[in-house]
């Protein structure tokens, strides 16, 4: 889902009209200039650029793409919303990852680059054929620097299946124009191009009017209008017949739409007309929305649209079906100005009216751009107030650019503004300036008694409270909104803001079985009023379940929601879950679950690139490591998330990463570090007012103490991070602690009091968690020694050999998650083909798949090159395997498509072209089993080392799995089969012979079988193993082979053995 609605009307090309007419010299300049990455159409209004466009999108067999621009696009959020969206029609598996990039930018020009990688990476993933992509009327956005610098970087990044055509009355401006030029990779047609010639104005009169026109009448109106198409189709015969020259101005044609198009319409139609000039594109729905209030009577309004089209008032069908209608601009200019100048008081109606449309659905862009026409700004101001409502979480860049445009005084005086201002703020990071904008609005809210405004402000603040780790201050927000809202229908989304602002205030305040009830309420309240929340609370709710123990629970809602988001494509929601994902796998000892989930959440989070969730998952794949001991990997991925928060301003993530390393330090024995890092936090926690994380710093204090041997400190630490975690219900912390403060009262030898700690998680009814074996493995220095009691034994000793055996497996699994998380990272590049048997193709260590090949025919234009020693033509090429496709045409599509799989699968270097010819690369880094066997077989023959001979023939010949592309029955395929076939029996043959010389007869008789395995009928082979089982003196194998031979050779061919077989036997059998 893009996060700006988007127009159907703009991103579906428009039908081809029966009346344009096909210009063949043109389109063929087109397909030719597919070629290149780029094409850039320019001329002035009104020569045919659309029209050739949509012939070229109709005639063409690539897929096109589609986006027809307009002022609104100027805004550099909404032009990329649009431009994933047009690719994304045309490829529904596209644009998931692109959107969720977009929805979470900050700043445009800062993160363009990361939009653009993904945006380009996501094509390449989903998009596996040429394809055309084109931008109509790109002369709307001229001067905008974000959108040219966004196009100029998309073309150098595009992969070559994608061809750019930019449409525009002014050649397109972009920075990097010198250098595609200078690589040949632009094309383009210009005003002299696309002026009309004489024969093709012929046609077009032939075509539309049934009417011969001279050699000396065309040239005559070519040379009046000089080329200007428009002017002479929208002034019919007149001009046809020796009118006016017009010479592409438009004051002619005005005069023209005036006296001989509206005026000529009944005085019904020509209103209807002119009131639907302010509309850019309209339908019945749009037009008796906005159109209403100006009849008396009810209107038939799809009879008036029907009218427009009957009476070719130059509207233009688009969007799916044709149902929406769209002026032509210059017939729309036109219209539009004789509105203004005729009825001045209706333009203001039908502007607040079309407004309210937009607003009603969602359009916000239009709603704006309507707006902003009527001049007044106090309306804009509160257009703006109400669209931050849905655009804030979606679009706060488009938002931002509003406010931009506002005077400064209003920025600073209105709250409603003060309030977005402020929200805008602390979602891009600047959490203390946010809090001090959010409470100028709040203080101006409650002066002026706006109770609905304060309650939006209310909800914002809570929100950067929270982030701030002011959690008390939260949660006084939530409250007031509860407060105002909970008996209100009109508010109840509000209402449940409020309830999850409340429940995660709680959280952070480890109040976890408090927190549970008013999440659980919000989800309830979303599922009815804002489902698309519903994942959102789902996260929250899954991370309190797990808190309080609940853990089956908050699996169920983890993974409903993560089902939600990866069918929706929200990359930025699934790396968040993915980390609490993680967190939970972790929390149950299920460690490779866990990486796992890490893992994918990284690599989601590598697609969005948002730091704060990048530090979140390198906080919990360092805990994992920690735990598991592998202490370089923890402190790797606590460094990568200390760089981070460096520039951030996030208490809570700080907070957590400070008892993390601490931890760390503590497991390498180094008390005096986890003392100093603990220190530089514990004012910070203990501001915050955190139950939960003072517990934390708390059980962190204790193992410091413990371990610098203060244990009356330690004991008195653990006690009260125990009383801490009891609070709210942190079972496996507070069963932790217990451990912990066992281990310190058996240190003092008051081993009585230590076995009555664990006596209660030995027999807790809920088992012994995890967390209480590891708390067991690492408190094992302390704990040595302590016995358990008759009343507990069982449930001790049972809490002590699964620690134990914890401890034991820790290595293994520690080498496991090593490797498991190195398959992220790239080798060394290395190609490595197999032909023998079923055939193979590994890049960079990973088999290619058939979906990587996309087609079996692919794969065998790879291996028609390998097998083919010299530079081939497509032609060649073609005759060689698609004999079925003699159409130039075709085959010139197919081959290029084919082409450029190829070289997505394998890489772009493989195949070179020069001078019309292709071939393989053979400088490249690359492993081939043909081209080894053949080496080792010349190797093997040209060697006079018996060793080194055999030694060559057997590497060759280890190297046949099976016949040359088992797989594959075309005829070129044929000739090499047979004789590589033929060389390796000849090879097996020379290396059994080999092997009997050198007095290896068993190696020998294992090589004859596999011969006589691949070849039945193969007499030599049958004779050379009669002579290994000669050299072992097994004469009664000689014999059975001898029989066995015989059988075969009459089986087979039905002949007997012969002489020199016979003969054979007989001399071995004397």
């Amino acid at each position: 889902m893009s996060p700006i609605p988007v127009s159907k009307t703009k991103i579906i090309p428009p039908r081809r009209r029966s009346e344009l007419l096909t210009r063949k010299r043109l389109l063929d300049m087109l397909f030719e200039a597919l070629d290149r990455r780029l094409t850039l159409i320019s001329a002035p209004a009104g020569y045919g650029k659309t029209s050739l466009l949509i012939d070229l999108v109709d005639q063409s067999d690539l897929p096109c793409c589609w986006l027809a621009l307009d002022e609104l696009d100027r805004e550099p959020q909404r032009f990329a919303a649009y431009f994933i969206a047009a690719l994304a029609e045309r490829f529904p598996g596209f644009g998931s990852r692109s959107n969720s990039v977009l929805e979470g930018m900050n700043s445009f020009e800062q993160e363009m680059e990361r939009l653009l990688v993904t945006l380009v990476n996501e094509l390449y993933e989903q998009v596996k054929e040429h394809f055309i992509f084109v931008l109509d009327d790109f002369h709307l956005l001229e001067g905008v620097s974000p959108i040219s610098a966004f196009v100029n970087r998309f073309v150098q990044l595009m992969d070559e299946n994608c061809h750019l055509v930019i449409s525009s009355r002014m050649l397109a401006i972009l920075n990097d124009l010198p250098l595609l030029v200078a690589r040949e990779q632009v094309s383009g047609l210009g005003f002299a191009d696309l002026a009309f010639r004489v024969e093709e104005l012929q046609a077009l009169v032939l075509q539309n009017n049934n009417t011969h026109i001279t050699d000396d009448e065309a040239t005559r109106l070519i040379d009046a209008s000089e080329g200007w198409i428009t002017g002479l189709q929208f002034s019919d015969s007149e001009v046809l017949r020796g009118g006016s020259k017009l010479s592409g101005n438009t004051s002619n044609l005005f005069e023209y739409f005036g006296h001989q198009v509206l005026d000529r319409q009944t005085p019904e139609l020509r209103t209807f007309v002119l009131r639907t000039s302010l509309l850019d594109e309209f339908d019945a729905a749009l037009c008796e929305s906005v159109l209403s209030p100006l009849y008396a009577d009810r209107q038939d309004w799809q009879q008036w649209i029907k009218a427009i089209s009957q009476n070719n008032l130059f509207a233009l069908p688009v969007g799916e079906g044709g149902r929406w209608l769209r002026y032509h601009h210059l017939f729309r200019d036109f219209i539009r100005g004789q509105f203004e100048f005729e009825s001045p008081d209706e333009v203001a109606v039908i502007l607040v009216r079309l407004q309210m449309a937009y607003e009603s659905m969602g359009e916000w862009g239009k709603a704006h751009h309507i707006c902003r026409q009527r001049k007044d700004l106090d309306a804009l101001a509160s257009l703006i107030e109400r669209a931050s409502l849905s655009m804030l979480q979606s679009a706060h860049l488009t938002l931002e650019s509003w406010l931009n445009e506002l005077p400064p005084s209003m920025l600073r005086n209105r709250p409603g503004l003060l309030s977005i201002r402020g929200a805008i703020a602390y979602t891009k990071g600047d959490l203390q300036g946010g809090l001090n904008l959010l409470m100028q609005s709040e203080k101006i809210f409650r002066e002026q008694g706006d109770t609905h405004g304060l309650i939006i402000t209310l909800v914002r603040r809570g929100s950067a409270n929270r982030f701030l780790g002011d959690y008390e201050a939260s949660l006084h927000d939530a409250e007031e909104v509860i407060a105002l809202t909970e008996s209100s229908d009109e508010w109840q989304m509000l209402y449940a803001d409020a309830l999850r602002l409340k429940g995660l205030a709680l959280y952070r305040l480890g109040k976890a079985d408090r927190a549970v009830s008013y999440l659980e309420r919000a989800l309830d309240l979303c599922r009815v009023h804002d489902v698309a929340n519903v994942p959102l609370l789902l996260l929250d709710t899954g991370m309190t379940y797990r808190a309080i123990g609940n853990f089956s629970e908050a699996l169920r809602v983890y993974e409903q929601a993560l089902q939600i988001w990866r069918k929706e494509g929200n990359i930025y929601l699934q790396a968040s879950l993915l980390n609490n994902l993680g967190v939970f796998h972790h929390s149950q000892g299920n460690y490779e679950k866990s990486a796992l989930a890490f893992e994918e959440g990284l690599l989601c989070v590598q697609r969005v690139r948002d730091e704060r969730l990048t530090a979140l998952l390198s906080i919990g794949f360092g805990d994992l490591y920690a735990e598991l001991e592998d202490f370089e990997m923890a402190d790797q991925n606590y460094q990568n998330a200390a760089e981070i928060l460096k520039k951030m301003d996030n208490r809570f993530l700080l907070h957590f990463l400070g008892i993390s390393r601490a931890t760390l330090a503590l497991l390498q024995f180094d008390s005096i570090l986890a003392r100093n890092i603990i220190e530089e936090i514990s004012d910070s926690i203990l501001s915050g007012n955190s139950n939960f994380e003072n517990g934390l710093l708390d059980l962190v204090y204790g193992r410091i103490y413990l371990m610098d041997g203060d244990v009356p400190q330690a004991v008195q630490m653990f006690l009260q991070a125990e009383r801490r975690f009891d609070l709210e219900q942190r079972i496996a912390e507070k069963m932790t602690t217990h451990i912990w403060l066992a281990a310190a009262r058996h240190y003092t030898g008051e081993s009585d009091s230590a076995l009555q700690n664990i006596s209660g998680i030995v027999t807790s009814r809920r088992g012994i968690p995890h967390a209480a074996l590891i708390a067991v493995h690492q408190a094992k220095n302390w704990l040595n020694g302590l016995q358990p009691i008759q009343t507990s034994g069982r449930g001790l000793r049972d809490l002590y050999t699964k620690a134990e055996k914890l401890g034991k497996i820790i290595p293994s699994i520690r080498r496991q998650l090593r490797r498991q998380v190195q398959a992220i990272s790239t080798p060394t590049p290395r190609l490595v083909i197999e032909a023998f048997g079923q055939a193979s193709v590994s890049v960079n260590g990973r088999p290619l798949t058939l979906s990587d090949w996309q087609t079996q025919a692919v794969r065998d234009l790879f291996f028609y090159f390998l097998s083919e020693g010299r530079p081939l033509t497509k032609e060649q090429i073609g005759e060689a395997l698609w004999q079925e496709t003699s159409d130039p045409a075709k085959l010139k599509l197919r081959f290029k498509n084919e082409m450029y799989r190829l070289r997505r699968a394998v890489g772009q270097d493989v195949i070179l072209f020069s001078d019309n010819y292709y071939s393989f690369n053979r400088e490249l880094d690359y492993e081939y089993d043909v081209e080894a066997f053949d080496s080792f077989l010349e190797r093997a023959k040209t060697s006079n080392d018996p060793l080194e001979k055999m030694s060559f023939y057997s590497r060759a010949i280890e190297l046949v799995r099976g016949p040359y592309l088992n797989e594959t029955y075309a005829d070129w395929v044929i000739p090499d089969r047979e004789r590589l076939r033929q060389a390796y029996l000849d090879a097996l043959m020379d290396l059994a012979k080999l092997q009997i010389s050198q007095a290896q007869p068993q190696s020998a008789v294992t090589t004859c079988q596999r011969a006589i395995e691949s070849d039945p009928g193969n007499e030599a082979a049958y004779q050379v193993l009669m002579q290994a089982y000669s050299r072992l003196g097994d004469r009664s194998a000689v014999t059975r082979t001898y029989k066995e031979c015989s059988a075969a050779m009459s089986r087979l061919y039905n002949l007997p053995l012969t002489k020199e077989t016979e003969e054979l036997y007989r001399r071995l059998m004397r």
